[in-house]
């Protein structure tokens, strides 16, 4: 089936995957950019924090440098392309062939989607931690058969401050780096994505209908000595579950 093309006008602006996901090595089945891709791109949308003058500190990127990503439709791979991602705009940045070329972004639609240093990066709907449904990039941390562990990346930007004194500095513009993670839970055919509050109480709810797993989860978490508070421990939960 081929997708349409579709261009917008603008202005230039991980984790391991179980190994089931992605049977073949996508880096020998792809190369490079080519025109069958060309359906995925859009140019990148302005998305730039006011700017008041002070100097900004930090990034918009988690890597500034552009790596090779895998990139997915409906249809299957579809190639292999060089991005990185904005966490301030929440977009996929594609690495310009030329310096003449537009700064272009793929297109965030859930059935188009990449993977990059393993990691899975889709265009999802989902409640936020408000409780608003919402749409943006998750990470996939882990999955299971009826559930999956994503991460929100984002980067957030604080504004800075002129010092009241002159024995006060100024306070300059930064990127605040965040990270919320989610659960998709699939009932009838269709995933819901919540907020998952790193918390034991919560993460042992996610299997309370099987109290004999959660006992064991319970015994494993206090035996590691597992806090909860980085995605990583998080993980090794899921992962003894799906040992036993």
């Amino acid at each position: 089936m081929m997708l349409a093309f579709i261009v917008l006008a603008g202005t230039t602006a991980f984790s391991q995957l179980p190994s089931r996901n992605f049977g073949v090595n996508a880096d020998n089945s792809a190369v490079g950019r080519n025109p069958r891709l060309d359906f995925a791109f859009q140019e990148i949308r302005n998305k730039k924090p006011f700017d008041n003058g002070f100097r900004v500190t930090g990034s918009a990127y988690f890597h500034e440098d552009f790596r090779k990503a895998s990139i997915y439709s409906s249809d299957g791979l579809e190639g292999i392309l060089y991005v990185r991602y904005n966490g301030y705009a929440d977009l996929i940045q594609i690495r310009p062939r030329s310096e003449n070329e537009e700064a272009q972004m793929l297109l965030p639609r859930k059935d188009i989607y990449c993977v990059l240093e393993a990691t899975r990066i889709s265009f999802e709907r989902y409640y936020d931690k408000k409780g608003d449904y919402t749409e943006g990039y998750l990470f996939t941390l882990f999955e299971l058969d009826d559930m999956t562990l994503y991460e929100k990346r984002a980067k957030l930007f604080k504004e800075g401050k002129e010092g009241v004194t002159s024995l006060e500095l100024d306070v300059p513009n930064r990127y605040v780096e965040s990270r919320e993670l989610y659960v998709g839970r699939t009932d009838d055919g269709k995933e819901r994505i919540h907020f998952l509050k790193s918390t034991k109480k919560e993460i042992l709810k996610l299997f309370e209908s099987e109290p004999d797993a959660t006992k064991k989860l319970k015994r494993f978490i206090t035996d590691k000595g597992l806090k909860l508070k980085d995605s990583k421990e998080v993980i090794r939960v899921f992962r003894y579950y799906e040992s036993l």
